[in-house]
Protein backbone atom coordinates (compact mmCIF):
# COMPACT_ATOMS: atom_id res chain seq x y z
CA UNK A 1 0.00 0.00 0.00
CA UNK A 2 2.60 2.99 0.84
CA UNK A 3 3.62 4.46 3.73
CA UNK A 4 1.14 6.24 6.10
CA UNK A 5 1.78 9.69 7.23
CA UNK A 6 0.69 11.04 10.78
CA UNK A 7 -0.51 14.56 11.56
CA UNK A 8 -1.50 16.50 14.55
CA UNK A 9 -4.86 18.12 15.02
CA UNK A 10 -4.35 21.40 15.92
CA UNK A 11 -8.02 21.28 18.19
CA UNK A 12 -8.06 17.95 19.70
CA UNK A 13 -4.32 17.46 19.63
CA UNK A 14 -4.67 13.95 18.63
CA UNK A 15 -2.32 12.51 16.45
CA UNK A 16 -4.26 11.63 13.05
CA UNK A 17 -3.40 9.51 9.83
CA UNK A 18 -3.42 11.44 7.04
CA UNK A 19 -5.61 10.19 4.45
CA UNK A 20 -4.41 12.23 1.64
CA UNK A 21 -1.81 10.01 -0.66
CA UNK A 22 1.31 11.98 0.29
CA UNK A 23 2.17 12.82 -3.57
CA UNK A 24 3.66 16.74 -4.03
CA UNK A 25 0.96 17.78 -6.74
CA UNK A 26 2.00 21.07 -7.25
CA UNK A 27 5.44 20.61 -8.31
CA UNK A 28 4.51 17.98 -11.17
CA UNK A 29 5.01 18.63 -15.01
CA UNK A 30 1.97 19.85 -16.95
CA UNK A 31 0.61 17.14 -19.07
CA UNK A 32 -0.79 17.40 -22.78
CA UNK A 33 -3.92 16.38 -21.38
CA UNK A 34 -4.63 19.69 -19.89
CA UNK A 35 -4.45 21.21 -23.17
CA UNK A 36 -6.54 18.35 -24.80
CA UNK A 37 -9.78 18.36 -22.83
CA UNK A 38 -11.98 21.51 -22.81
CA UNK A 39 -12.13 22.36 -19.15
CA UNK A 40 -16.01 23.50 -17.92
CA UNK A 41 -16.17 27.09 -16.63
CA UNK A 42 -19.03 28.29 -14.14
CA UNK A 43 -22.00 28.68 -15.97
CA UNK A 44 -24.36 29.44 -12.57
CA UNK A 45 -24.49 30.89 -9.48
CA UNK A 46 -24.62 27.69 -7.80
CA UNK A 47 -26.55 24.34 -7.53
CA UNK A 48 -28.88 24.84 -4.93
CA UNK A 49 -32.21 27.05 -4.88
CA UNK A 50 -30.77 28.44 -1.38
CA UNK A 51 -27.18 29.94 -3.07
CA UNK A 52 -26.92 32.98 -3.51
CA UNK A 53 -25.93 35.63 -6.43
CA UNK A 54 -22.44 34.48 -7.35
CA UNK A 55 -19.69 35.41 -9.68
CA UNK A 56 -19.99 33.65 -13.07
CA UNK A 57 -17.24 32.70 -15.97
CA UNK A 58 -19.48 32.89 -19.25
CA UNK A 59 -22.41 34.82 -20.17
CA UNK A 60 -25.47 33.46 -21.75
CA UNK A 61 -27.36 34.43 -24.99
CA UNK A 62 -30.34 36.57 -22.85
CA UNK A 63 -27.38 38.48 -21.25
CA UNK A 64 -25.38 39.25 -24.18
CA UNK A 65 -28.89 40.20 -25.87
CA UNK A 66 -29.82 42.32 -23.22
CA UNK A 67 -25.88 44.43 -23.06
CA UNK A 68 -26.06 44.56 -26.63
CA UNK A 69 -29.45 46.03 -27.12
CA UNK A 70 -28.70 48.80 -24.45
CA UNK A 71 -25.13 49.64 -25.99
CA UNK A 72 -27.13 49.82 -29.27
CA UNK A 73 -29.94 52.20 -27.93
CA UNK A 74 -27.78 54.45 -26.36
CA UNK A 75 -26.11 54.87 -29.71
CA UNK A 76 -29.40 55.52 -31.22
CA UNK A 77 -30.25 58.02 -28.25
CA UNK A 78 -26.88 59.93 -29.04
CA UNK A 79 -27.08 59.97 -32.28
CA UNK A 80 -30.69 61.32 -32.35
CA UNK A 81 -29.68 63.39 -29.57
CA UNK A 82 -26.97 64.87 -31.92
CA UNK A 83 -29.53 65.50 -35.05
CA UNK A 84 -31.93 66.99 -32.98
CA UNK A 85 -29.12 69.84 -31.41
CA UNK A 86 -27.91 70.34 -34.79
CA UNK A 87 -31.11 71.17 -35.87
CA UNK A 88 -32.26 73.50 -32.93
CA UNK A 89 -34.69 71.42 -32.39
CA UNK A 90 -33.96 70.25 -28.76
CA UNK A 91 -31.55 70.92 -25.96
CA UNK A 92 -29.31 68.58 -23.40
CA UNK A 93 -31.36 68.17 -20.01
CA UNK A 94 -28.16 66.57 -18.71
CA UNK A 95 -26.53 69.03 -17.11
CA UNK A 96 -23.18 66.83 -17.64
CA UNK A 97 -23.73 66.38 -20.79
CA UNK A 98 -24.74 69.88 -22.05
CA UNK A 99 -21.09 70.95 -20.00
CA UNK A 100 -19.40 67.90 -21.97
CA UNK A 101 -21.30 69.80 -25.49
CA UNK A 102 -20.37 73.47 -24.50
CA UNK A 103 -16.92 72.49 -23.78
CA UNK A 104 -15.83 69.71 -26.15
CA UNK A 105 -18.85 69.71 -28.84
CA UNK A 106 -19.72 66.94 -30.54
CA UNK A 107 -17.32 63.98 -30.28
CA UNK A 108 -16.65 64.71 -26.50
CA UNK A 109 -20.74 64.09 -26.32
CA UNK A 110 -20.17 60.88 -28.08
CA UNK A 111 -17.12 59.72 -25.97
CA UNK A 112 -18.88 60.58 -22.35
CA UNK A 113 -21.75 59.18 -23.49
CA UNK A 114 -20.14 55.92 -24.71
CA UNK A 115 -18.39 55.89 -21.30
CA UNK A 116 -21.30 56.63 -19.28
CA UNK A 117 -23.41 53.61 -20.83
CA UNK A 118 -20.14 51.01 -21.09
CA UNK A 119 -19.17 50.74 -17.81
CA UNK A 120 -22.93 50.51 -16.34
CA UNK A 121 -23.65 47.73 -18.40
CA UNK A 122 -20.01 46.10 -17.98
CA UNK A 123 -20.50 46.14 -14.09
CA UNK A 124 -24.31 45.15 -14.49
CA UNK A 125 -23.25 41.91 -16.67
CA UNK A 126 -20.58 41.33 -13.80
CA UNK A 127 -23.38 40.97 -11.29
CA UNK A 128 -25.78 39.46 -13.45
CA UNK A 129 -26.71 36.65 -10.95
CA UNK A 130 -27.78 39.16 -8.25
CA UNK A 131 -31.24 40.11 -8.46
CA UNK A 132 -30.09 44.43 -8.05
CA UNK A 133 -27.74 43.18 -11.19
CA UNK A 134 -31.14 41.61 -12.97
CA UNK A 135 -33.42 44.39 -12.39
CA UNK A 136 -30.57 46.91 -12.96
CA UNK A 137 -30.34 45.83 -16.46
CA UNK A 138 -34.30 45.52 -17.54
CA UNK A 139 -34.56 48.71 -15.97
CA UNK A 140 -31.99 50.30 -17.89
CA UNK A 141 -33.17 48.68 -21.11
CA UNK A 142 -36.28 49.96 -20.57
CA UNK A 143 -35.74 53.01 -19.93
CA UNK A 144 -33.81 53.58 -23.05
CA UNK A 145 -36.41 51.58 -25.04
CA UNK A 146 -39.03 54.43 -23.83
CA UNK A 147 -35.97 56.99 -24.50
CA UNK A 148 -36.03 55.73 -27.93
CA UNK A 149 -39.89 56.11 -28.71
CA UNK A 150 -39.76 59.23 -27.33
CA UNK A 151 -36.59 59.97 -29.95
CA UNK A 152 -39.37 58.59 -32.86
CA UNK A 153 -41.92 60.60 -31.20
CA UNK A 154 -40.29 64.16 -32.07
CA UNK A 155 -38.94 62.69 -34.98
CA UNK A 156 -42.13 61.53 -37.00
CA UNK A 157 -45.28 62.31 -34.60
CA UNK A 158 -44.20 65.79 -33.86
CA UNK A 159 -44.05 66.92 -37.36
CA UNK A 160 -47.91 65.47 -38.25
CA UNK A 161 -49.15 66.94 -34.72
CA UNK A 162 -48.09 70.42 -36.03
CA UNK A 163 -48.99 69.58 -39.21
CA UNK A 164 -52.79 68.77 -37.99
CA UNK A 165 -52.49 71.61 -35.92
CA UNK A 166 -51.76 74.60 -38.81
CA UNK A 167 -54.52 72.74 -40.66
CA UNK A 168 -56.89 73.77 -38.10
CA UNK A 169 -55.42 77.06 -37.43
Amino acid sequence: MGKKYFYSDPVSEKVCVERRSGVERRNQRISLSLFCIRHRRRKSKGRRRTDRGGYVDTYDFRTWGIALSILALSLMDATLTGIHLLKGSARELNPIMNAVLNYGGMPAFFGVKAIMTILPVAIIMLHKEWALGRYAARLCLWSYIILSLYHLYLIFGAQKLTLVLHQII
